[in-house]
């Protein structure tokens, strides 16, 4: 996608249109921080909710049946010798030999407690539901025997990598710039040892740690995002085409009094199919009338048709 002038909706406007959402939804994204000490669970809510799968909904599933761990997790497949790359004849139901062998305890508790999990699930499973929950099997292992089963130890010891360290403290890396941490990620993608983690879905993990400085340049450009941008004609193309820089670029030169992340939640909360209880303007053409600001938004429903 070219950003130039055809492409891009006239900044005032666009502008009342992005504040109208997130004053609108603040009551519920506001809500949604999280702590330094609770990063392993947040991994685990949202790192595979991804592809229609309701992960954060799998996970509270997990901890009702005491697994919500990377540690636990990532000792199912202690007990086997498995391939890293997901093969749907082994993992891809749960009458695939991985779930059975999990159901009569070869795996031990923490593969009965997985089976249980995935058997007791009823959220969205989406159509990589199976190979997600490889990949969570597969990740959770990786930092279990190499990271001590901490996502906050990884990423610190890859940030001592980076600059030549023999470590960080957490205050160290809490306090790490905007700049730092663009740097770091550029340098090293550290989402890459992550199975199954990319770019947006490392920066939604990441980005309501309320400790972080640099949390506040975060931004997953989800389909909700996408859907708000293109159906209000913010972005005059299609939405497989917004690309991720162009994006920030564009939100960056508008005179927003929100930080990027803030941004982020808010166009989420206004858009996301999770919100349509309150919300759920850009996605339903008879909620669109109650927006408060429908006179100035092109309403292009037509390309989620």
């Amino acid at each position: 996608m070219k950003n130039d002038g055809e492409l891009l909706m006239e900044s005032i406007i666009a502008e009342k249109i992005i504040v109208n959402a997130i004053e609108t939804t603040k009551p519920t994204w506001s809500t949604w921080g999280v702590h330094w000490n609770e990063l392993n669970d947040v991994f685990l809510y949202r790192a595979y909710d991804q592809l229609g799968f309701d992960d954060w909904i799998f996970a509270s599933v997990l901890k009702k049946n005491n697994l919500l761990s990377i540690e636990k997790i990532g000792s199912i497949l202690d007990h086997g010798n498995f391939e890293r790359k997901y093969d749907r004849e082994i993992a891809g139901s749960l009458t695939g030999p991985l779930y059975i062998l999990m159901k009569k305890g070869v795996f031990g508790e923490e593969g009965i407690n997985f089976y249980k999990s995935v058997n007791e699930f009823a959220g969205r499973k989406g159509a990589a539901f199976w190979k997600l929950l490889w990949q969570m099997l597969i990740c959770c292992n990786y930092l279990k025997n190499n990271y001590k089963g901490d996502l906050g130890y990884y990423l610190k010891v890859k940030y001592a990598e980076y600059k030549d360290l023999s470590n960080i403290s957490d205050n160290e890396f809490l306090s790490m710039s905007n700049e730092e941490w663009t740097d770091f990620k550029e340098s090293t993608n550290p989402w890459n040892e992550l199975y199954g983690v990319g770019l947006n879905v490392f920066d939604y993990i990441m980005g309501d740690v309320e400790e972080l400085e640099f949390v506040k340049i975060s931004y997953k450009l989800d389909s909700a995002n996408k859907r708000f941008l293109t159906v209000t004609g913010i972005f005059n193309c299609l939405p497989h085409e917004l690309e991720y820089k162009e994006v920030i670029n564009y939100l960056e030169q508008l005179n927003l009094p929100y930080t990027l992340r803030e941004i982020n939640k808010g166009l989420y909360a206004y858009c996301s199919k999770l919100g349509c209880d309150k919300y759920c303007f850009c996605r339903n053409p008879d909620k669109c009338v109650e927006c408060n600001v429908n006179d100035i938004c092109k309403k292009e429903f037509h390309k989620y048709s």
